[in-house]
This record gives C-alpha cells, structure tokens and sequence, in this order.
C-alpha cells in the first residue's frame, strides 16, 4: 500500500509540474467493470443464482521531459486485472462471492528511458532504468518482473545488439541480430557469472522453400533443436515440416504462454503439415510424431438468408483414444439496423479432451449497445445458463 500511495503521490506530482517543465504527458490505459449473472453451484445451475461484479484496471503514465528522456509509470488492479489482450481475467469471473471485485490500484512498473549517446559523437542508444521488459530471445531471454537496465540499438555494421543487466536475478543478457548473405542470423547468452545460457538461429530460402534452424544450451549443458521447412508446392497449397528435440532442456527465462514454454515442449520427432484454400473454405492438417496426434481444422465465412455466417471446425486424435470434434458458428445481425452489434453464437464439443462421450453444446448471443454498454447470455449443457453486462472505457 505504501508503494501504491507513493507511485500516485509522484504520478501526480509529474503531472503538476509538467507544464512547468515543458514536458508532454501520455496518459492511456483501459477500465473495464462487469456483472456476472449465473449459478453459485455447478451442481445445482438452476438454483441459488448470484450477481458478482468484476473490475479491471490498466493505466499507463508517459511523461516526456524533453527529447531525450522519458518517464514511465504502469499501474493496475493487485488482485482482478485485465489479461494481456486487455480483457478481465477469466478467472475471476466468479459469481460465487468467493472471489469479490477488488480495484486495488497498484503500482505494477515505473521505469526512466533515454535516449541519447554514452559519449559525444556516439550512437544513440534508447537506455531503461528500473522495471524492464526483456524479449531477446524465445528459449533463454525473456524477463519481465524485474527490475535493471536495458539498452537498445547498437549497432556495429550489419549487425543489430542489445544488452540486459537485472540486477534481481544477478543475469547479464546480450542479443544481437543481422542478416548476411541473405540468411537471417539470430544469438543470445544469458549469465550469472558462474551458469550460463545461450540460443541461436539461422533462416534462409533455397529454392523456394524457407529453412529455418535453432538451437539453444540450458545451464545444465542440455540442448534444444528445431528444424523447419515451408513451402507452397503448388498454387494455394503450402506444406511444411520439422524435426525438434528438446527432452531435457529448460530455462528459467523461456516465453511462455499459459505457462508453457512456446519455444519447446520437451519432445523429440518430427512434424508435418498442409494448409490450403478450397471453394472458400481454409483447412490445414497435421501430425505430430512424438505426441502421436493428428489435427485438423476447417473455416469457411458464407452469406446466407442475409447473414455473413462463419463456420469453424476442429478435430484432434490421439492414439488409442476417441476423436474430439469442435463445431462452432457465428453470425452477426446485421438485417435489423436497431441491432447492429449483436451476435449470436453456438457451438458443440463431442469428445472433450479426447474422452469418449464428453459431449456438449452450447449457444450464445452477445450485444455491443451504442453506449458502449456490451450484454450477454449463454446456455451450455453441462454448465448451465449465465449472462452478464459490463462497459470498458479506454483511453
């Protein structure tokens, strides 16, 4: 709370003496509050229903002193936010009461960036102080909770470098990229003084086809590989392929979404896949030699009785087990000018996660009014009817 209330102390002490200052101020963000409608016990949808509100904060405060110097502040809700997308985390769409709407403001980033030369007559290089964002590298070099210095833009010839300090983990990072000869060529290390991690990449076209190769070393001296190859065979056909080993290997600053590494899945085979566009429908298919698993999917956007209907279809098989279908369709109501904004939706899982006789169906309707107000409603088979109304303003 105490660093809550001193970020806002200094957020509005910036903005009163900017003018003073000749400094432009930036002020963006996003706030988002919803009412969730639905039942408190997935066991008994029909009864004992409840309302909880949800609220989501994103605030970010620019303050330009000059040409070269920037200061940044990022604030945001402590426990109920907004996700990356600038949606409200689903997981707090709780209508139970368990999980009451908070809007804790928090200070979630402050940082000082400049932009200027470290000696005269050098190049200018774009400086960070304080909560950095690292995104050098997939498999090794990827922060973003904690606090350093970064540096960006150096440049020596062909080749593009940029450099990290976090002095939370004890980590020095350097990057760099550049294209020679017509191959794109990518690097990064990651050290702590005694451990260190390290990733590369080459991409070139031969005749046609693009190639692609990475490779990363973890701490633990374990590799990761990946090798891919893409294609257009033939005119709207586009096949592709690779070859990935990276059983053992992990690192602490790996991307990852949900989680998950996006670089690596600590797997060992090859992949293929076709993607193609037929008579307006989009398909693409694959398969996955070590998770033994086959996918396919299908889209197709048509116009029928008036309305633009799209279509979507997808099926995952894994061996030994049942396949699992996802059908969904959706169509906005564009015939009633007074509805412009609504949707309606419906959908169906036969198979869920691959398990025989998990099915379910669902349908929905969401309406965007001209006030910004956004409503709506959905019955699904397994979990019951739920609705909700909300309004997010950005700005």
């Amino acid at each position: 709370m105490r660093k809550t209330v001193i970020a806002l102390i200094a957020a509005l002490a910036l903005v009163v003496a900017a003018p003073a200052m000749a400094a432009e101020i930036n002020l963006g963000g996003s706030l988002e509050t919803r009412f969730n409608f639905a039942p408190k016990h997935e066991e008994e949808p029909w009864k004992d229903w409840g309302i909880m509100a949800d609220n989501g904060l994103s605030m970010k405060l620019d303050v330009n002193a000059g040409e070269k110097i920037r200061v940044g502040l990022e604030f945001g809700t402590a426990e109920v936010g907004l996700d990356e997308d600038g949606e409200l985390d689903d997981e707090h769409s709780d209508p139970t009461g368990e999980n009451p709407a908070q809007l804790d403001i928090t200070l979630k980033k402050a940082y000082l960036e400049t932009t200027g030369a470290f000696w005269h007559g050098g190049p200018e290089l774009v400086t960070t102080i304080g909560d950095i964002d690292v995104e050098f590298n997939d498999y090794v070099a990827t922060l973003s909770d904690g606090n350093g210095v970064k540096v960006e833009g150096i440049e020596i010839g062909p080749v593009n470098a940029r450099a990290f300090y976090a002095w939370d983990k004890g980590q020095v990072g350097l990057a760099a990229d550049a294209n020679y000869a017509g191959i794109d060529l990518g690097a990064a290390v990651v050290t702590d003084g005694e451990d260190f991690e390290a990733a590369g990449s080459a991409g070139t076209e031969i005749s046609g086809v693009r190639v692609t190769a990475e490779g990363a070393v973890d701490r633990n001296s374990n590799l990761a590989y990946k090798l891919t190859g893409e294609t257009e065979l033939m005119p709207n056909v586009t096949v592709k392929g690779s070859y990935r080993d990276s059983e053992n290997f992990a690192s602490e600053n790996a991307k990852k979404d949900d989680g998950e590494p996006v670089a690596y899945d600590n797997h060992k085979g090859f992949n293929v896949g076709v993607a193609t566009t037929q008579y307006g429908i989009a398909m693409e298919a694959s398969y996955d030699q070590p998770t033994e698993k086959v996918a396919f999917s299908a889209e197709k956007e048509m116009e029928l009785a008036g309305l633009n209907i799209k279509g979507e279809y997808d099926a995952t098989y894994k061996k030994d087990q049942a396949i699992e279908h996802q059908i969904a369709v959706s169509a906005p109501m564009t015939l009633v000018p007074q509805l412009q904004g609504l949707e309606l939706s419906a959908g169906a899982t036969i198979n869920k996660d691959n398990v025989e006789g998990d099915n379910s169906w669902n349908v929905g309707a969401e309406y965007q009014a001209p006030n910004g107000i956004n409503i709506g409603a959905e019955y699904h088979s397994v979990d019951g009817p739920s609705a909700y109304a909300g309004l997010k303003v950005e700005f």
